[in-house]
């Protein structure tokens, strides 16, 4: 495993830029352009692809989401992005 010092940048409005040292950077399997996941765990920075179906808001998609394959939907329920159920609550007049 290739490891570097970097520095960090933050932004107000935009998030944090991360320079990637070259050495470290040729050990990755991305081009230019990429959309990546990056998952933060125990202190650990992780980047890997993305899915279609990891960059939607399913509880704003509801009805697409039902008529998913049921693959899908396991993926989807594996990174725990599954819709939460909304609550009915019933009003007396």
């Amino acid at each position: 495993m290739d490891w570097g010092v970097s520095r960090i940048r933050f932004f107000k409005k935009s998030g944090a830029r991360l320079y990637i040292p070259e050495k470290v950077a040729r050990q990755m399997s991305f081009k230019d352009d990429d959309l990546v996941k990056i998952q933060i765990n125990e202190g650990s920075l992780r980047i890997e692809r993305v899915e279609w179906w990891e960059m939607i808001d399913w509880n704003e998609m509801r009805d697409a989401y039902k008529v998913l394959p049921e693959e899908v939907k396991r993926k989807i329920e594996k990174q725990g992005l599954i819709p939460v159920k909304k609550e009915v609550t019933a009003r007396m007049p």
